[in-house]
């Protein structure tokens, strides 16, 4: 047991901090939401995907023939290599091509999420003065630092790991009732799982960034503002400053840290516009993506250890 004024045990002082953060009636509410929402989203595909591949084409080809017709009345060029399989939409879920995004899309979400959940554990004390107790509690201020944001990152990497693991069923579910489960071999489930790990790492560093700026700013709906402004124009502050990574929007990094598939060269590439654009055809991989979301990260959080241990607690 601790004595007055010594540090308390980092188990206790864990334990202490976990039960803070999952006291709030809205941390239970999104504790039963989020599975709720994960599996939705997983049989959702159920109901948007079929094998009926006849009544696709049959629907190709009558867009196809439109087209013609148009092309015939207003006078336009009809491309040699242009046929009703162009118009085809394949209704079926293709496990070993659409998997990727669709898991991209729930962590993307969770992403998103983390940042919120990291400004509210990191702010939500500060407004309630029990930071003072805390602090009073636990000498080190580095330490109780330290340990809350290893709790917040771990705690929402964890959230991510368990979506995952609970979405992956569901599709295979889906691919096997309603489209196709071909091409499921070795590669496919090492880049499935190395776009799953990437997923679980990313959520973790994006929770840290909202920790830190609630620290920081010490008022959560103020790092909510500021947040939204930093991620909007650190691109600009950090131009030509770093790394390639850091030249662009958080959301080109977090595409390429996502993207399941190599960089394709710009030539071969049928993309336009967009962050997922932007991060493949400047080559960006996933390396790049985390480096660019560490250059986000580092400077808030060694500032908010800063403002932490060397200011007043008021």
């Amino acid at each position: 047991m601790a004595t007055d004024g010594a540090p308390l045990p980092w188990s206790r002082l864990a334990r202490a901090e976990l039960m803070r953060l999952r006291a709030p009636r809205a941390m239970r509410y999104a504790g039963i939401a989020l599975p709720l929402a994960v599996v939705a989203f997983g049989l959702s595909k159920l109901l948007l995907h079929d094998r009926d591949t006849a009544a696709a084409w049959r629907t190709a080809e009558e867009r196809y023939a439109t087209f013609l017709a148009d092309a015939q009345t207003y006078g336009l060029p009809v491309g040699s290599g242009l046929s009703a399989r162009n118009y085809f939409r394949d209704p079926r879920y293709l496990m070993d091509t659409l998997s990727f995004g669709d898991l991209r899309t729930v962590v993307t979400a969770l992403a998103a999420a983390a940042v919120v959940f990291g400004m509210v554990a990191g702010g939500a004390d500060w407004s309630s003065r029990v930071m003072l107790t805390l602090a009073a509690a636990e000498p080190r201020r580095f330490r109780l630092f330290a340990t809350r944001a290893l709790l917040v990152a771990g705690l929402s990497m964890a959230v991510t790991a368990a979506a995952g693991l609970l979405l992956v069923p569901l599709l295979l579910l889906a691919a096997r009732t309603r489209g196709s489960t071909a091409g499921l071999d070795g590669v496919y489930w090492a880049a499935l799982a190395s776009q799953y790990a990437r997923g679980v790492l990313l959520v973790g560093l994006l929770c840290l960034l909202g920790y830190g700026l609630a620290m920081l700013t010490r008022k959560a709906s103020v790092a909510l503002a500021i947040g939204f402004l930093y991620l909007a124009g650190a691109d600009q502050i950090f131009a030509g400053r770093g790394p390639r990574g850091a030249e662009y929007a958080m959301d080109g990094l977090v595409f390429a840290v996502l993207n399941e598939k190599p960089v394709v060269p710009l030539a071969e590439s049928d993309c336009i516009a967009g962050p997922g654009c932007e991060a493949v055809h400047v080559d960006l991989t996933a390396a790049d993506g985390f480096l660019g979301v560490l250059i986000y990260l580092v400077p808030v959080l060694l500032v908010a250890l800063w403002r932490f241990t060397r200011t007043d607690i008021t």
